[in-house]
């Protein structure tokens, strides 16, 4: 017969359910990685900015760069800009002398010089105008005049001039700038653009950067420069700038411009050989390495906020203001002319500022290659397996911890990877992702941590649910506290039992109604229930009219036994004093019970079926509590308590000892006690009662009959209704007529139960 279905929910934290929800959790962010989103990738550059560089902090450039600023005191000086190019052919060639061995340029030069052109046509005008005439002898001298202007003028052109100094010097880089879709310039010949192509492998038909729209200096000026770059470098989707494109793709042919930073680094190190790119995995320059995306993008790492490379104004130069220690500084070093001005307008976001010079971010680059310095991303499977990690730890430590220690687990967690990301990124130059092995560890971590609350709360009710018709609501309240609650299966404990049985509860039942009978029981047992919860007892089940109850369980009670006994002193006494009189107005019968208590090792836990249990005792201790129960009928008293419950409670209560019985079904003797009263309640004609029944038994069992029974009628005139001295008075008289003999043990042996 298949077994009813199970009313309560199941409420455990089931561990193959909080397996599933972490697999979701990886394979939410596996396919959130697969989609590459930008903001997951913002989120990590932040990680970079506002937790990386901050921990490894500033470090001092290791290669001889150096930068010559546009800046406002050179502006002062100097004059407005654009500069006549003849101040631009002083510089080249002042840096040249002072020991530079490539000057970067960062300074465009799209169109032939106008000033000296605008100063002819001025000229002219004026001439017109102040020679007047027609006659051959005027236009002669005007013509005269021009040429000689124009000789003059040809002298002072700054475009030849500045082109003249970058064929004598010999090191300038000037750049090629990458202009958007929307921007138009003039269409190039490769040879106008001069620069030394990358040798590309493998060739790729769409590479990432592919343009055919750029913008360079005049040819008079690029073809005498040494060699030419990409410029622009590509921000982020915040702005920020932290990757340069090594290359750029240039028209259908499939030439490739480096970036003029790689150029300018390429120099410096003294390597003949162009750049090579090894498409998504690094470039290389001699025998520098630089690690780079699948996009061919590779990172820029800063040494620190503007200005940690040593800057010089260009006026400085100029007019020979610098001293021979800063001199030293340029030689066989990569100088980059550039402005800082902040009405220059090339002023880029970084890690480190939002407002950094445009030339110090190539400055930095060029710093990188020289110096080894490079970071490279961590294999996209270490992104997975550390998401998988980070999820599998949370699946392991959350259900086995207080809230608090998962609380605790997790930041210790984050913290600790997050550090480690910030030693592998200084020490190991390798970009660990922060941001999905984060996701994995909190999103993990917030949805185990909720299922089990939400658990934990529905098994708290479930608890209640189960216990507040079996114990007190205090000691449902110290369950719920418990850390890992009830061992469900049973546990061995020192408890307490109590059976509590109705007299004659059958022949009451046939003299009267059934609704009389049940209106009797139920305030019978509300009454009786309410005294052991009183104590913090649990209620086992009701059988019928009789009570079955335990103390000790589920929350530990060292005084269970005393608790047990004030219970059923209570239970009688209510009988009595409360319940019999009430009965007795309302001209109802009255009702006799009896009570057996044993404490010993006992199993409890739930028993049953797998929908249906109860919480209850299991285990010889209890059997025994049944028969002491039985035995009350006996003896004529209303509570007997086992050897083992007397020892606990002696001190505090007023017990007498009534015999030495073998039980049914037990081979060994036991020693058995009437629970009288408390000790202080006692005093008095009870415990003189006890004291001369005591008298009375010891010389029972001495096989003294007559003084025996002496002792036993002391104790029927103190109490007239004494059951048990009445019982020995008529053993005495029997074992007098048959005396036992000498071997006789005392021992009374009980026919029912």
């Amino acid at each position: 017969m298949p077994e009813p279905q199970a009313r309560e929910l199941k409420v455990n934290y089931s561990k193959k359910k909080s397996f599933w929800m972490t697999l979701g959790v990886i394979f939410l962010l596996l396919i959130l990685n697969q989609m590459n989103l930008s903001i997951f990738q913002v989120i990590e550059s932040v990680t970079v900015d506002d937790i990386r560089y901050p921990v490894r902090g500033e470090r001092k450039p290791e290669a001889p760069v150096a930068i010559v600023a546009i800046d406002e005191n050179s502006l002062r000086e100097i004059g407005q800009w654009p500069w006549p190019r003849s101040i631009h052919a002083q510089l080249i060639r002042k840096l040249k002398a002072d020991g530079a061995k490539v000057v970067f340029y960062d300074v465009f030069f799209p169109e032939p010089e106008r000033n000296q052109a605008k100063a002819f046509g001025q000229l002219q005008t004026l001439l017109d105008s102040s020679m007047q005439g027609t006659n051959r002898s005027t236009r002669a001298m005007k013509e005269k005049v021009l040429e000689s202007v124009r000789k003059f003028q040809g002298t002072q052109d700054g475009d030849e001039i500045f082109a003249q100094a970058l064929k004598e010097t010999h090191n300038v880089l000037l750049p090629i700038l990458t202009l958007g879709k929307t921007e138009k310039a003039a269409e190039l010949d490769e040879a106008d653009m001069n620069f030394t192509a990358a040798d590309y492998q493998p060739e790729l038909e769409d590479h990432p950067f592919w343009s055919e729209n750029f913008l360079v200096s005049i040819p008079k000026l690029q073809k005498a420069a040494l060699d030419a770059g990409n410029i622009r470098p590509v921000p982020e989707s915040d702005g920020v700038f932290r990757y340069y494109p090594a290359i750029i793709r240039y028209g259908k042919e499939g030439k490739y411009i480096p970036f003029m930073a790689l150029q300018a680094a390429r120099y410096l190190l003294g390597v003949k050989d162009p750049i090579k790119i090894y498409s998504g995995d690094h470039a290389e320059i001699g025998d520098r390495k630089i690690p780079l995306l699948d996009n061919d993008n590779a990172f820029i790492d800063y040494c620190g906020k503007p200005g940690i490379i040593p800057t010089f104004s260009a006026s400085d130069i100029l007019n020979d203001r610098l001293k021979p220690e800063q001199l030293a500084q340029f030689k066989g070093a990569a100088i980059l002319v550039g402005a800082t001005a902040q009405g220059l307008y090339d002023l880029r976001p970084t890690p480190y500022s939002h407002v950094s010079p445009g030339v110090e971010l190539n400055a930095t680059i060029v710093e990188n290659v020289y110096s080894n310095h490079f970071k490279a991303l961590a294999p996209d499977y270490w992104k997975l397996l550390l998401i998988v990690l980070m999820a599998m730890l949370m699946w392991y430590l959350v259900p086995r911890y207080s809230p608090f220690l998962g609380i605790l687990f997790f930041l210790v967690l984050l913290v600790g990877y997050v550090g480690v990301a910030c030693v592998c990124f200084d020490h190991f130059k390798t970009i660990l992702n922060v941001t999905f092995p984060s996701l994995s560890l909190l999103l993990t971590f917030m949805m185990l941590t909720t299922y089990k609350f939400r658990t934990e709360v529905r098994h708290s009710r479930y608890m209640k649910q189960m216990f507040q018709s079996m114990v007190a609501p205090s000691v449902v309240e110290e369950i719920l506290k418990l850390p890992a609650g009830i061992e469900l299966g049973g546990e061995e404990k020192n408890l307490t039992v109590m059976f509590s049985d109705v007299r004659g509860f059958t022949t009451y039942s046939e003299k009267h109604t059934p609704h009389e009978v049940v209106e009797v029981l139920n305030e019978y047992l509300t009454q009786m229930t309410y005294l052991v919860f009183q104590t913090e007892g649990t209620l086992d089940k009701y059988i019928g009219d009789a009570i079955m109850a335990f103390w000790g369980a589920p929350t530990h009670q060292p005084d269970n036994a005393y608790r047990a006994c004030s219970t059923a002193l209570g239970m009688v006494d209510l009988l009595h004093n409360v319940l019999h009189p009430k009965w007795e107005l309302e001209g109802k019968e009255k009702l006799q019970i009896g009570i057996g208590l044993n404490s010993g090792p006992m199993v409890v836990g739930f028993v049953g079926s797998e929908s249906i249990k109860s919480y209850t005792l299991i285990g010889d201790a209890v059997n025994l509590g049944s028969r002491l129960e039985g035995t009350t009928k006996e003896y004529h008293v209303e509570i007997i308590i086992a050897e083992s419950t007397y020892e606990q409670v002696k001190n505090d209560m007023l017990c007498r000892e009534l015999d030495l019985i073998k039980v049914k079904g037990k081979n060994e003797p036991i020693r058995i006690y009437e629970l009288v009263d408390h000790r202080l309640k006692g005093a008095g004609v009870k415990e003189s009662k006890v004291k001369a029944f005591e008298e009375g038994l010891a010389l029972y069992r001495e096989q003294k009959w007559d003084e025996a029974v002496k002792g036993f009628k002391k104790c029927l005139e103190l109490d007239p209704k004494d059951g048990p001295a009445e019982i020995f008075i008529k053993r005495c008289e029997q074992l007098r007529q048959n005396p036992p003999g000498k071997g006789w043990d005392g021992v009374f042996v009980m026919k029912t139960k």
